[in-house]
């Protein structure tokens, strides 16, 4: 016997000990059992001062009530509490006792919320109060008719043992368990059990208790499985991350391994969460579920690889290294789910431990749309995934899927007008490895879905001002120049420092970041007037010639000054550094955005990924598609 069914004996004791108390105490019309489930539907407003004193556990007050058995039966608040339902509700256990003998029918009445008494006192964790319950429907009321009780589900379909677990009352559950042998096995709404609730919420002894209780201290353990209703116990064990209680069930029923829960297999649920050490032990119990797909078509592997868990896909992949070439209902590899999820990890772990030429096939795998995972990751936009892929040798950037697409099309067709930085990440990456489009060119969106290049005023006038704004500070500084002019003759009106070469770079530069953002201004004008292919010609041009501009102020700055200062050595050259590194920045930053290009010298591809893979961090992941 357990402790709690020895706390539950002796509690019992005491408890009919009260009810002794309450039936001598006053002279009680009891009412047949039927009466328990008959329902008139009227109910009377419950006077202020009896929830007062109900609340109160005022028992006296209670007692003196002069009013009929159907009148207490039909006395309700706002919320539909009977007398009985605010006694549990305040923990009142005597007068709880007393109740059940004065008006038994109360029982059995429930809520708005579809609550009986026991409901009540289970969700408010009152121990004594639900063991005086028991004890009454025990002892007072047919097996058939406490069934009943028992069972009484709320709205959510929630007996009074999912709702003391839901509140984490565990004591009250257990003295539940005790009470009513299969209570533990009924779903709710949901579909959870009162048994998985308590697995997931990680009550191992309880959760024994459960099924051992239901088992009459019988050895027979083969019938779990027959009796578990709803969501499976082991995914409640997987999601509790409880190795113990997985090896605890499985030891009850080893049969229950093969329960779905939503259409997903043990090993498979357990992938997608990440437990490691519940995936181990399952590969142990079974290698075979390896190879038993999910309702969907995919396969545990495929979960492993969807949600980016590197160490589980090593796990199924020494122990089953075919297991790398499944296939899911879409045709897809788990290269082909990684890519479609953006698991730059998993694409990382697969490309550099299959490096042989015999696994090229894998990595240009098709799906049944002809696309492969370069296609996908270039579709849900992830740049990550998609440099990785170009950066290795076996990928073939040529490959056209059914629609006759390659992965550049495949962008340019749909790449919004108003594109994401996430799109032109990826788009960059695709043009920097110099992927080719197919034979079919590609009607671009931009034409198709915004012929009055609406969505582009806001870029134009940004562009606009920017380039103005250059345009403006390098033609006052070509006038306002460092040093100044000469005062007097011969050289009077001629610029003081024009003999050194840092003040000529500073005229060179200044001069030219004028002129370009001059052009970009005129280019961005003509943009206004509309013309989706004038507007797109126009950035073409604008953005180069303003990206110029810019760099060749920040150098004509940084000549300027120096030039000025020159006198002063240690302030002249640490003003040089700063703006030489700033300098590098801004190419960095600048060079690709407003240049994205194809180089076939690898050094120099090296160097331009640099500013790509910065651009990289500062983006991070996109989560839009996971």
């Amino acid at each position: 016997m357990g402790r709690s069914d020895v706390r539950y004996d002796g509690q019992k004791k005491y408890i009919s000990s009260r009810m002794y108390l309450a039936h001598e105490t006053r002279s009680i019309d009891f009412l047949n059992l039927p009466t328990l489930f008959s329902d008139t539907g009227t109910t009377v407003p419950m006077s202020p001062k009896t929830i007062a004193a109900v609340r109160a556990g005022d028992e006296t007050f209670v007692r003196d009530m002069t009013i009929d058995v159907e009148l207490a039966l039909s006395s309700v608040n706002d919320h539909g509490n009977t007398m009985l339902h605010l006694a549990a509700a305040a923990g009142h256990t005597s007068l709880v006792c007393y109740m059940l003998y004065a008006y038994p029918g109360l029982l059995m009445k429930s809520n708005l919320m579809g609550e009986v008494a026991l409901h009540i006192a289970a969700g408010a964790g009152h121990l004594d109060v639900v063991e005086a319950l028991v004890s009454y429907i025990n002892d007072k009321i047919t097996r058939a008719v406490a069934k009943k009780i028992y069972f009484a589900k709320n709205r959510n379909e929630d007996n009074a043992l999912h709702v003391a677990l839901k509140r984490k009352h565990v004591k009250v559950a257990s003295c539940l368990v005790s009470a009513e042998q299969c209570l533990s096995f009924v779903p709710n709404k949901d579909g959870f059990s009162p048994l998985y609730l308590a697995i997931e919420a990680g009550q191992a002894d309880l959760a024994k208790h459960m099924w051992k209780h239901s088992n009459n201290g019988s050895s027979s353990t083969y019938c779990l499985a027959s009796k578990v209703g709803g969501r499976s116990i082991v995914h409640g064990a997987m999601k509790a991350k409880r190795k113990d209680l997985i090896a605890a069930i499985l030891n009850e029923d080893a049969s229950l391994i093969n329960l779905r829960d939503e259409g997903r297999t043990c090993l498979s649920f357990g992938a997608s969460i990440g437990y490691y050490e519940g995936v181990y032990y399952l590969l142990d119990k079974s290698i075979d579920s390896v190879y038993v797909s999910n309702d969907d078509g995919s396969f545990p592997i495929h979960m492993a690889a969807k949600y980016g868990h590197v160490k589980i896909l090593k796990a199924i992949l020494k122990r089953c290294p075919d297991a790398l070439e499944l296939l899911d209902i879409d045709g897809q590899n788990i290269l082909h789910v990684a890519a479609k999820n953006g698991k730059a990890e998993v694409i990382k772990f697969i490309l550099r431990c299959y490096k042989d030429k015999n696994k090229e096939k894998l990595i240009n795998e098709e799906d049944v749309n002809g696309n492969t995972p370069l296609h996908l990751a270039t579709k849900n936009w992830h740049p990550k995934v998609v440099s990785m892929l170009t950066w290795d040798n076996r990928v073939d950037l040529e490959t056209l899927n059914h629609n006759g697409l390659t992965a550049i099309d495949v962008a340019e067709e749909n790449m919004d007008s108003s594109y994401t930085f996430f799109q032109r990440l990826t788009w960059m990456a695709l043009i920097s490895a110099g992927a080719p489009s197919g034979p079919n060119p590609i009607t671009s969106t931009l034409v198709t879905d915004n012929p009055d290049g609406g969505k582009h005023k806001d870029r134009i006038n940004t562009l606009l001002l920017v380039a103005t704004l250059v345009a403006t500070m390098t033609f006052t500084a070509g006038f306002t120049l460092p040093g100044g002019y000469n005062g007097s003759a011969p050289n009077l009106g001629m610029a003081t420092l024009a003999k050194k070469t840092a003040f000529q770079v500073f005229l060179l530069f200044d001069t030219l970041a004028m002129y370009c953002s001059i052009v970009a201004v005129v280019a961005l004008i003509w943009a206004h007037l509309g013309d989706i292919s004038l507007i797109m010609k126009a950035f073409n041009l604008a953005l180069p010639l303003l990206g110029f501009a810019l760099i060749s102020m920040s150098i004509a700055f940084m000549a300027g000054t120096y030039a000025s200062i020159s006198h002063l050595p240690f302030l002249a050259f640490f003003i040089l550094g700063i703006g030489l590194f700033f300098l590098l920045a801004l190419l960095l930053i600048i060079i690709p955005y407003v240049s994205p290009h194809y180089t076939t010298k690898l050094f120099l591809r090296h160097i331009f990924y640099c500013p790509y893979f910065l651009m990289l961090l500062a983006a991070g992941d996109n989560r839009n598609n996971d």
